[in-house]
């Protein structure tokens, strides 16, 4: 999972990791394409133009999300890069806990606001009903595009940028394939579109977690990990550069500074 980026060519270090990310959130905004498409095939001017709304709407959340997961991103890739596998552990539970926290949260604004959120998107009279119905089964998955974005930023963070592209390409895929179940085979409009495209999401996280299930290198995180913490990297991360600098008991002898810093001035006079 962890890739190394702070050896070999930069230009190339940039390219191998920027190409993969650049067409994960090309895939992601083929979701609302693909309903667009399949939708306008199977139904009339309302549905397709409920699910356009809707569609654009859900860019925009997601759009937010993935904007915010790069915090954590940045904040995970400083602490790989400087071989701080506390300080990483700390930014990815806290990360973990924060959003979901907040996915929850806005889930429950989102729904309570999803017709007054069409009115403010000038929906067509005819339109309401299939916009408000997308919409409301999408926001009942915002906790999985907000797991899928959480993953994808420890992902990128650890340095690894193409399977979050493999994870998304899987979703694209299901989501296709349970549009033309749901709106073609099913006749369920809008809401189809939605449902396929939830259940799509779902997909996705479940196929990250049983990677991240297997790898066997991976960070180790522990219930502390997760608990929410104003400093949780300078905390975790002091305690794991901490133990990075330790010197080993008869390496150096059981008294050895940690830092050059840390040298007695006469000791350090004397080496001089």
């Amino acid at each position: 999972m962890e890739k190394n980026l702070t050896t070999g060519s930069v230009f190339g270090n940039i390219v191998r990791f920027s190409l993969p990310y650049l067409l994960s959130y090309f895939l992601q905004t083929l979701y609302g394409m693909a309903d667009l498409f399949i939708i306008g095939q199977y139904e009339g001017v309302a549905s397709t133009t409920a699910v356009s709304i809707g569609s654009q709407v859900m860019h925009m959340l997601t759009v937010m999300i993935v904007g915010l997961a790069m915090g954590a991103t940045v904040t995970i890739g400083q602490a790989v890069g400087a071989r701080d596998r506390r300080g990483a552990a700390g930014y990815i539970g806290n990360t973990t806990t924060l959003f979901l926290a907040l996915s929850v949260v806005v889930t429950g604004v989102l729904l309570a606001l999803a017709r007054p959120i069409a009115a403010v998107m000038s929906t067509p009279a005819e339109a309401v009903p299939g916009t408000v119905a997308y919409l409301r089964i999408c926001f009942l998955g915002v906790p999985l595009i907000t797991a899928y974005n959480i993953i994808a930023s420890i992902f990128r963070g650890l340095g690894d940028s193409k399977r979050p592209m493999y994870f998304i390409a899987i979703a694209c895929a299901a989501n296709i394939a349970l549009d033309y179940l749901f709106m073609g085979a099913l006749h369920m409009g809008p809401a189809g579109a939605a449902l396929g495209t939830t259940l799509a999401q779902a997909v996705s996280v479940v196929v990250s977690l049983l990677v991240i299930r297997r790898e066997r290198d991976g960070i180790a995180l522990t219930r502390g990990d997760f608990r929410p913490q104003r400093d949780a990297g300078t905390r975790t991360g002091a305690r794991g550069r901490e133990e990075t600098h330790r010197p080993e008991v008869g390496q150096h002898g059981p008294h050895s500074p940690r830092r050059l810093g840390d040298l007695p001035g006469r000791q350090f006079r004397r080496a001089a």
